[in-house]
């Protein structure tokens, strides 16, 4: 059976182009269009495909260069042969120059089915090279938004560590000035103590909603990190509302409905992005001014498979039948050229896959969305670090904290003092000394991070030394972001908590370890 064959014929003398048909119907089953004007020619090109353009070299008025420029400036790659009568050696070599692909003398037309098929061929290589190529600028692209978000991920990280340590010495030192002021709020006292109170009030719930940002900022900043662990999706969804708060509140509101579901096996960071990207689309699918009359459902449940459910559903603009179909696709986006890649949804499709769960999609145009999550529960065996009891501590302990920042350790010593017997040291050799020279604590308090020597070189000179010393340390973290600290604290028992630290928990933590000398 012939093959098919589409071709744009330019040619003002029609017998010539039925000739050139009957000619090429020897290989072909031809389907054609005789053109023979400029306009003509614009006009095919632009509504039709065509598989190859053959052109005469002379038309009056027009001709085979003029059409042979017209192809090139549309930007379609397309094999162009220059048909003519007699066609001198230096008017084919400058229409090869010009970008021609053959030339063919008019009725000798015996290499013309040869051309034909070393043209379409070609053609073929070119659209292979050009389609690779395209990937290729995809995954360059691709690679490159990558590296920008480590780059962004490594900046955020080091700037939520460093506002940690000042940010605990404010905490620590609010805390100390609300008890303090608290005590003279008596009757009768200065009407501004109650000012003062309620400023430092104030203040405290200013911080503890900057300790939450911060929070949020660590887990969706740590891209470079691959570890897995049980997650509890309830504060990790809470983060992503709050990270995409400042998307929602203008075009929705929020409404939770956390059921009881069972912790997921993955990393926070990565699942993290995951949700986040699905409510941003939610959100963006959502046209600002009326956040009243629309809103963003976050539900969490056990599903029927035994698998965990999320769900996020959206009152937003919805989507074709077309567009979900793609909806996963890489670089497939429906949003206004700078507005996005459409790299987010595959990269949630990715995200989920990778921990053995999967996503479905409910849309109908005008009624909204609604992206289901499911993830398989983490296993028993997933080590989950054991709930603290929060009581207040009931006996008195010696108590070392250890931290470079001055600032925080002695607010810190300051909160602790009214309950235990506290030691400040600023650095982890000066430790290791006393140490060895004798000294003995019930709980160390250890910043992770400290220049010279850090708090994991520490423990691993106790673990040598004084074993019993080294168990006792408690880690404090600004937010353990190289892949040193990390991979220390997954191999090591003890007790961890960030910066600023809870009173409470930290008071609770320091009464589960018996004083030296009396059994637990």
């Amino acid at each position: 059976m012939a093959k098919p064959l589409r071709a744009l014929i330019v040619e003002d003398n029609e017998d010539d182009a039925v000739l050139l048909a009957r000619e090429i119907m020897k290989g072909y089953t031809l389907e054609f269009t005789r053109v023979q004007t400029a306009d003509a020619l614009r006009a095919a090109l632009r509504d039709s495909r065509w598989d190859i353009i053959f052109s005469d070299h002379s038309i009056p008025g027009f001709g085979g260069m003029a059409a042979l420029a017209i192809t090139k400036a549309s930007g379609i790659d397309i094999p162009f042969i220059l048909i003519s009568g007699a066609i001198g050696e230096e008017i084919a070599v400058d229409a090869l120059k010009a970008g021609a692909h053959d030339f063919i003398v008019k009725g000798k037309f015996s290499r013309l089915l040869p051309a034909i098929e070393r043209e379409l061929a070609d053609a073929a290589v070119r659209r292979l090279h050009r389609e690779s190529q395209e990937e290729r600028n995809k995954l360059q692209s691709q690679l490159l938004i990558s590296d920008r978000m480590a780059s962004v991920g490594t900046l955020a990280a080091g700037v939520a560590h460093e506002l940690n340590n000042p940010l605990a010495a404010v905490m620590g030192n609010l805390e100390l000035i609300a008890d303090d002021l608290g005590e003279l709020a008596v009757p009768g006292a200065d009407p501004r103590i109650g000012k003062a109170v309620d400023a430092v009030s104030f203040a405290r719930e200013a911080a503890n909603r900057m300790r939450g940002i911060i929070r949020d900022l660590k887990i969706f900043s740590r891209t470079e990190d691959e570890t897995r662990g049980p997650v509890n999706l309830h504060p990790l969804l809470d983060s992503v509302v709050r990270m995409a708060s400042n998307e929602i509140r203008h075009r929705a509101r929020v409404v939770k409905e956390f059921g009881a579901i069972a912790p997921v096996n993955a990393n926070e960071s990565r699942l993290g992005q995951a949700f986040l990207n699905i409510v941003m689309n939610g959100a963006q699918a959502i046209a600002e001014g009326r956040a009243e009359h629309n809103e963003i459902h976050v539900t969490t449940c056990m599903h029927a498979s035994g698998m965990v459910a999320v769900e996020i559903r959206d009152s937003g603009s919805g989507m074709t039948p077309e567009v979900q179909k793609r909806l996963f696709t890489p670089f497939f986006t429906t949003k206004r050229i700078g507005a996005g890649l459409g790299l987010g949804l595959s990269i949630c499709h990715r995200i989920v896959s990778a921990l053995d769960g999967r996503i479905e999609v409910e849309s109908e145009v005008g009624k909204g969305t609604t992206f289901r999550v499911l993830l398989p529960a983490a296993t028993p065996e997933s080590r989950v670090q054991p709930p603290v009891d929060q009581s207040l501590a009931a006996r008195r302990s010696r108590v070392l904290i250890v931290d470079d920042d001055m600032v925080v350790a002695y607010a810190l010593k300051r909160l602790l003092e009214r309950s235990h017997d506290v030691t400040v040291k600023t650095g982890a050799r000066d430790v290791l000394d006393g140490i060895g020279g004798g000294d003995r604590y019930d709980v160390i308090l250890c910043d992770l991070m400290m220049p010279e020597m850090t708090g994991m070189d520490l423990y691993e000179a106790l673990a040598q030394q004084v074993p019993d010393e080294a168990q006792r340390m408690i880690f404090l973290t600004g937010g353990a972001f190289t892949q040193r600290s990390r991979e220390f604290l997954d191999q090591v028992s003890n007790r961890r908590l960030e910066k600023p630290c809870d009173l409470r928990q930290l008071l609770a933590l320091i009464e589960g370890y018996p004083p030296l000398g009396r059994a637990a």
